[in-house]
């Protein structure tokens, strides 16, 4: 389904630098438009240090997806706890979900009928943290001296796996919201994986996601970001 991909690439949207170290976020809400339709996503605060972030996209009754991540921010590192995800298409109802146990170092988890735990590595992020955490690195690097690319533990579907992204460097990106200067991503695929994702960053938005282009055995999707709050 090319619409799953989209969601998982998620965004988190705002967050401040303070001090040397700490990180402030924003709650927020946006929406990011596709030919089939809007995407709901927002940020939240639930207490302390913990927060959640969530997509929703009601496609009427052909299809319905909801994300939810819950984390915790601990300095300027983002520790995932929960991810679950709710999927719909026509009649047949999916759900898949992750707990992140970091006292016993591990990932419990349900992918439909498959269940199983696997080893936590150092600094996993989630499929959505790690969107966050891509955000918050660029925000802290000097743009006129950006890495060639960068590279992070993520856990995706009963595994973790390194994923490599590549900087690509700034251009004009237009959207219904308007029309940003950007910074260019794109993850590394193998040539064999027939697959890309591209995201466009905005530092004037505090490096949103203003576009996100992903391709999967030929099928394209296309997000646009329509509109974006901040709720404080």
């Amino acid at each position: 389904m090319r619409i799953k991909v989209l969601f998982i690439l998620f965004i988190s949207f705002s967050f401040n630098l303070i001090g040397e170290n700490l990180i402030e976020l924003r709650p927020s809400k946006a929406t990011l438009t596709m030919k089939t339709g809007d995407m709901e996503v927002w940020l939240e605060k639930k207490g302390n240090n913990t927060w959640e972030m969530g997509s929703f996209v009601d496609g009427g009754r052909i299809f319905e997806r909801e994300e939810i991540s819950v984390f915790e921010l601990n300095q300027n590192s983002i520790i995932p706890l929960d991810h679950k995800v709710r999927m719909k298409i026509l009649f047949k109802k999916i759900r898949a979900s992750a707990h992140f146990d970091w006292e016993n170092l591990k990932v419990d988890f349900e992918e439909g009928r498959n269940k199983g735990s696997i080893k936590l590595v150092d600094g996993t992020l989630g499929p959505a943290t790690a969107q966050l955490k891509m955000r918050l690195d660029l925000r802290s690097l000097d743009i006129n001296f950006l890495p060639e690319k960068i590279k992070y533990f993520v856990y995706y579907r009963g595994e973790i796996k390194e994923r490599t992204y590549l900087l690509k460097g700034f251009e004009d990106t237009e959207t219904p919201l308007g029309t940003f200067n950007t910074l260019k991503v794109e993850r590394e695929f193998l040539p064999e994986e027939d697959r890309e994702q591209i995201y466009w960053f905005a530092p004037e938005l505090d490096f949103s996601i203003v576009r996100i282009l992903d391709t999967n055995n030929g099928r394209t999707s296309d997000l646009l970001l329509k509109s974006l709050e901040f709720v404080d």
